[in-house]
């Protein structure tokens, strides 16, 4: 991969200003058969996935990598290799741990760019706890799953759209900062796992992940 196209990369990932896109209504309900639905998006056990990744910014720059995500429970790793194999980052993430780096070639190097790559990477991949979470629907009576966490960020998981699931983020200030579409879901079990899956990042600085999956693997249970 290009030089040029490295520090775009770095540049979308590494911060994002946020646009107005505010935080919709929910009528909340206290029937909450919906958290299966979004149990069903998010993998238990050990997994491995492997996309295609290209990537865009708001001026039309761009370029395309391989990432592949591992799963153990809480414990996740995201590789970055160019389509020729080379590894220009890898790092890990536990809960309780956090986030430890193992390889990163410049400019992947930077703090900031290791923090927001793995945050995209949670969003879609790690379930966030189910002790904050409200069960509802939209106003146009979509199912809805909203999470707030103890600095006032708040997940939607919307589980049930066009016969797959998307993930919205919001602010503290309620304001939308990144969204997760998935398209032509196919289903392992009670897992929904997207063959396209597209994450947009807000604001001046934003971006566009589109993800195209080349492999999904089942590794089973966790080890105790």
């Amino acid at each position: 991969m290009k030089p040029f196209l490295l520090s775009i990369l770095f540049l979308f990932l590494a911060a994002c200003a946020t646009e107005r896109h505010p935080m919709p209504e929910l009528t909340a309900s206290k029937d909450t058969t919906g958290a299966k639905g979004c149990e069903a998006v998010y993998p238990q056990g050990r997994w491995q996935f492997v996309h295609s990744i290209d990537f865009s910014m708001q001026d039309g720059s761009g370029g395309t990598v391989i990432g592949v995500t591992s799963l153990a429970g809480d414990e996740l790793t995201c590789v970055l290799m160019t389509i020729e194999g080379f590894t220009l980052f890898e790092a890990a993430y536990q809960e309780g741990k956090g986030l430890a780096v193992q390889r990163a070639v410049p400019p992947f190097d930077k703090p900031a760019f290791a923090e927001g790559l793995m945050r995209d990477v949670q969003m879609i991949f790690l379930a966030p706890s189910t002790k904050n979470m409200r069960y509802g629907r939209s106003a146009d009576n979509v199912p809805v799953c909203r999470y707030t966490g103890i600095d006032g960020r708040i997940i939607d998981i919307l589980p049930a759209v066009n016969d797959c699931w998307q993930i919205q983020t919001y602010t503290a200030d309620l304001i939308m900062d990144r969204s997760i579409v998935g398209r032509s879901c196919r289903k392992e079990g009670d897992l929904l796992i997207p063959e396209h899956l597209e994450l947009r990042g807000f604001g001046q600085a934003g971006y566009t992940l589109k993800m195209t999956l080349i492999n999904a693997e089942n590794l089973g249970a966790v080890s105790e």
